[in-house]
């Protein structure tokens, strides 16, 4: 196994589309924008375990009980059809963490992510049943959406931020495609339709805001 293929694997695990909405998060905490100053860090450590629990720790789990009772041949669901399941049971999950996000008293912004998440998903799952579609550069180009999309319409420094994610978004496609998950279409087909939508749904959502 050589580096680029150990390295294709290291960064399709560290760039998985489940700690986009975590990541996000991380990024509106750590810049200079107005939730990093007006959400303490209490409410923070609050929001991480939300995201965590309903975007990464619930489907994770879920994937895993269908592989281990035979309903997916693998984690990384190399065929369509598997997908279905682990897409319905993500996005339910996601609905969960969307309800406490508008329940529980903390910034309405982050039920917004994880909205634009859930319908991210349910694109994705339709496109899905028909073609098979990169849901990691679909992740990364959520995020990719988000941020610029906020950068955009609540005039927050985010340059090195986007830097960064476009790095790491071509370094994730690259990776996909050595490991022959997907080809080119698909990579960017993934990322477009990520990109598209989030920043689509924060379009709609806050194009008329001043701040």
């Amino acid at each position: 196994m050589n580096f680029t293929y150990k390295l294709s694997k290291f960064l399709s695990v560290i760039l998985h589309p489940m700690f986009m909405p975590l990541y996000a998060a991380w990024l509106l905490f750590n810049t200079r924008s107005y939730l990093s100053f007006t959400t303490n860090p209490a409410i923070q450590n609050f929001i991480y375990a939300i995201i965590f629990v309903c975007t990464f720790v619930v489907p994770a789990l879920l994937s895993y009980l269908l592989w281990q009772t035979g309903k997916i041949s693998s984690l990384e669901m190399p065929e369509r059809k598997e997908r279905y399941a682990p897409f319905i049971l993500t996005l339910l999950s996601y609905m969960g963490g969307i309800y406490l996000m508008y329940t529980l008293p903390v910034p309405r912004f982050f039920g917004i992510i994880l909205t634009g998440g859930a319908i991210l998903i349910a694109i994705s799952f339709l496109i899905n049943l028909r073609w098979k579609i990169s849901v990691h550069m679909s992740g990364i180009g959520g995020l990719m959406g988000l941020m610029y999309g906020y950068a955009l319409f609540f005039h927050a420094k985010m340059i090195l931020p986007l830097i960064i994610i476009s790095v790491c978004a071509g370094l994730l496609g690259m990776a996909r495609q050595v490991l022959k998950a997907h080809d080119n279409t698909q990579v960017y087909g993934g990322f477009l339709s990520g990109f598209l939508v989030q920043f689509g749904f924060m379009y709609f959502l806050f194009n008329d805001v001043s701040i």
